[in-house]
């Protein structure tokens, strides 16, 4: 006969010592009420003092029953159809966070539609053992709390739409950055700017670093609404810095004249695509005029339709 008083027991002792690891870190952990199906208890990312409205849903479970079924590298969580529904469909991510008493150590794992399998009548989660809740799986858990790649490439459009419209406006709208050439890891220092408006401020991403990446696909990554071309002021700027440090041959004092080796007209070359326009030994420098992509132009569209509130949703119906 199962003993419910010492069940309960071990199960509280569960929530209870998930709270105490969280409190530790600084997360607000918040258990729920017993009615909230399938979820013990929510857990809300924080950085020092700030809540950062992330959450994430936590079934519990504790004690050696839960362990009873494993293999090398996993613990076999079994759940019914009701139990694995909800936790898909729930709207916050969610974990199942096992608790061997014995040990005094969570293993957990996040429940998705990818990693429930269908065995007979119940379903089966693989909870790795290597996955041992400790402050190490905190970046884990923040990332569970991400949106989709889809809805993270949506919002990255929305916030650039300051830019994309300077651009459509025929606003000059520059990127520069820097390349470190001579580092084993690649690593660019971008801005983008207005060159035409006083009162727009420019933007500057943190120092990005891209392992085996150019800075065509750093670019292409950053602002995949823009095409780039040289800024050829700057670059006739830079030619005519190279001109005057390579073809200088004497400077007449008394008549104040500067002679080179051949006229500016006969050095100057176009770019060949893409080029620095300064150099510095480790670093390259770079200023390229930013233009609009198709994606660019199909996002103004798609992007007017959808903020553009026509009140027809509240006046229609069906049946």
């Amino acid at each position: 006969m199962i003993d419910m008083a010492r069940t309960q027991r071990t199960e509280r002792i569960g929530v209870h010592k998930l709270g105490e690891f969280f409190a530790r870190v600084g997360w607000l952990f918040r258990e729920q009420p017993t009615e909230d199906f399938g979820i013990d208890a929510h857990v809300e990312i924080a950085e020092g003092d700030k809540a950062l409205g992330a959450l994430i849903g936590i079934q519990i479970k504790s004690g050696l029953s839960y362990f009873a079924k494993t293999n090398d590298k996993s613990i076999i969580f079994r759940s019914n159809d009701k139990h694995v529904e909800y936790w898909v469909r729930h709207r916050l991510p969610v974990i199942v966070a096992l608790y061997d008493v014995d040990k005094d150590v969570f293993y957990w794992e996040a429940i998705s539609k990818d990693n429930v399998r269908r065995t007979g009548k119940d379903w089966r989660i693989d909870v790795p053992k290597q996955n041992i809740l400790s402050e190490e799986s905190l970046p884990k858990l923040k990332a569970l709390t991400q949106p989709p790649p889809y809805t993270q490439r949506l919002n990255r459009l929305r916030l650039d739409r300051k830019w994309i419209d300077l651009v459509a406006s025929g606003e000059v709208v520059y990127v520069e950055f820097d390349d470190w050439v001579n580092k084993s890891l690649p690593r660019f220092a971008v801005e983008i700017g207005c060159d035409t408006r006083n009162d727009i401020e420019s933007q500057q991403w943190p120092m990005t670093y891209g392992p085996g990446l150019s800075f065509e696909e750093l670019l292409a990554h950053l602002l995949p609404w823009a095409d780039f071309r040289m800024d050829e002021t700057a670059w006739e700027n830079f030619m005519e810095n190279e001109w005057m440090n390579e073809c200088y041959m004497w400077h007449d004092k008394e008549t104040g004249e500067t002679f080179y080796s051949m006229p500016f007209s006969e050095y100057f070359a176009p770019p060949d695509g893409i080029q620095p326009i300064s150099r510095g030994g480790e670093v390259d420098g770079y200023r390229l005029l930013v233009e609009l992509n198709d994606l660019g132009r199909a996002f103004i569209t798609v992007d007017d339709y959808l903020v553009e509130e026509d009140g027809l949703e509240n006046r229609t119906f069906t049946f």
